[in-house]
């Protein structure tokens, strides 16, 4: 958290974290659509991650303007370096969760790979803000909710169920994660 209280300006970064395709990139151009936001985005082939996408949404409050600098990170492994590198900084973080079956394992490890990356920068994951959205919640083989908030799971962290695609609980994510940080910000001005 930056805060430049001269302009009344705060400004955190948001990352969007979890496994490869798991929904991050839409997470982020359902809420540019729906914000009118703009993306900056880099388009490959193989419609995966390879570096970021990012969006800034800004939101006026106790008379400031809050200012959320949102990206995504690549979910494959071959790219932690830059995983990490967009990880620098971070304020909170949305864990998007593929609900397939078969996604089960490598949700739950990516949690472990989380905790190592706000490790890297000094950051605890019970202490950081998160808000663990359950994505893909159509798909035919969409494991029920109960065995995803008990295999991938961080203890005292708020859920959400999506369809990212489609814009369900895309919102409804960014707003509690924005809600823990604008609380945060307010217990530090007292």
């Amino acid at each position: 958290m930056i805060v430049d209280s001269s302009k009344g300006i705060v400004r955190f970064k948001v990352v969007y974290h979890g496994i490869a395709l798991s929904g991050k990139t839409t997470n982020i151009e359902q809420l540019a659509k729906k914000s009118g936001l703009d993306l900056l985005s880099f388009d490959t082939k193989g419609e995966r991650t390879l570096v970021f996408d990012f969006i800034t949404k800004k939101i006026k409050t106790d008379g400031f303007t809050l200012t959320f600098s949102i990206y995504t990170i690549p979910g494959q492994n071959i790219y932690k370096d830059i995983r990490r590198m967009v990880m620098r900084g971070v304020d909170a973080v949305v864990f998007v969760v593929d609900s397939s079956e078969k996604k089960l394992k490598e949700n739950a490890e990516f949690i472990g790979i989380l905790s190592q990356d706000l490790k890297a920068y000094g950051k605890e994951l019970e202490e950081t803000p998160v808000v663990i959205q359950y994505n893909k919640r159509d798909l035919p083989d969409a494991l029920p909710l109960e065995t995803l908030q008990r295999e991938v799971y961080i203890p005292g962290k708020k859920t959400v169920e999506a369809v990212a695609i489609r814009g369900t609980g895309v919102v409804e994510t960014f707003d509690l994660i924005a809600q823990e940080l604008k609380e945060k910000f307010r217990k530090m001005i007292g």
